[in-house]
């Protein structure tokens, strides 16, 4: 059995010896007979510690549970450069907010998969190597915060390569595996000698696509503070601006799909098309999985606080 105290068990115990001691001083002091006391302490005892008992909120362990897997490795790529954070994803939302909601959509599609994630700014970093832990995925997702204007270096699409490979050529060692990668980015690139190809890297990839944040009229952004950011060159508001000529180059060199992305249904029929091509497999997973019993407390709670009322009516008082 294992519990997941409401309130400290210091407390929750406390309580429930304040509450009988109470009772029992009002029971002393009243004129009944010995067996109405008796049975009042033992019915305020009772609820007492149910009352304690749900308080403390039991919970069964369960090992192992049957589930479905898929022989897909679905790797996310996510561009956390300063512009993703422009105000032009369906409306006046920042692109982030998209790819969040977009990366749920297709771990949702493509459930029994294993997902990995990559972030990348001035550096990139793994935030999650492949596992079926959607969960994980999605903290990790929510980590990601918008980073700070004074630090903020231009953009390059080269930055998560290196990142990139150890991942993919890792899934590509697996027997049987098929190797999905996604990309987020609105392929803006603002260092002038930013040179990138991932040619190189098509090899290990079996499917997926770069999918494309921002519009052509562009966004604005707004920095930690809420402020919108300065151009000091046009001396105007800064505005980011989708580059839809990067994007397809880079889904070429990588040999995916291009989608340009106002709503996570524009990526259905690539996750159909996945699925389709994919194969399933009926195991048990060995995990720790804990089910609330708390509930199997409650009614004889209610029985117990319901004769009490019944009988509080009947005699006028409450011992």
């Amino acid at each position: 059995m294992h519990y997941e105290p409401i309130l400290p068990p210091v407390f929750l115990w406390g309580l429930a010896i304040l509450s009988m001691v109470v009772f029992g001083l009002l029971a002393a002091r009243r004129g009944a007979d010995l067996f109405e006391k008796i049975a009042g302490l033992v019915r305020t005892a009772a609820i007492a510690g149910l009352v304690l008992i749900i308080g403390l909120r039991p919970m069964t362990e369960r090992s192992s549970m049957d589930v479905e897997t898929k022989n897909l490795d679905v790797l996310f790529v996510v561009d956390d450069t300063l512009s993703m954070w422009a105000l032009d994803y369906n409306g006046r939302n920042t692109r982030m907010s998209g790819v969040r909601k977009d990366c749920a959509y297709i771990m949702e599609r493509l459930q029994g998969a294993n997902f990995g994630l990559i972030r990348y700014e001035n550096t990139a970093r793994i935030l999650a190597p492949f596992t079926q832990d959607r969960d994980n995925v999605q903290d990790a997702l929510r980590t990601i915060d918008m980073p700070d204007s004074y630090y903020a270096r231009g953009s390059s699409l080269d930055v998560p390569y290196d990142a990139m490979e150890q991942l993919l050529v890792s899934s590509s060692k697996k027997d049987g595996r098929q190797t999905i990668l996604f990309f987020f980015t609105d392929g803006e690139v603002t260092e002038e000698d930013s040179v990138f190809s991932y040619k190189d890297l098509s090899q290990y990839v079996d499917g997926g696509a770069v999918l494309g944040y921002g519009t052509e009229k562009g966004g604005r952004m707004r920095d930690t503070y809420g402020t919108e950011i300065y151009d000091y060159q046009s001396h105007e508001t800064a505005v980011s601006k989708i580059d839809e000529m990067n994007l397809k180059l880079l889904a070429d060199d990588l040999g995916i799909d291009y989608i340009h992305m106002e709503q996570s249904e524009n990526v259905r029929y690539l996750t159909d098309a996945i699925l389709a091509g994919s194969s399933t497999a009926t195991g048990s997973k060995r995990t720790v999985v804990y089910e609330d019993v708390y509930y199997y407390y409650a009614w004889p709670v209610l029985i117990v606080l319901a004769l009490e009322i019944i009988l509080l009516i009947r005699r006028g008082r409450l011992l």
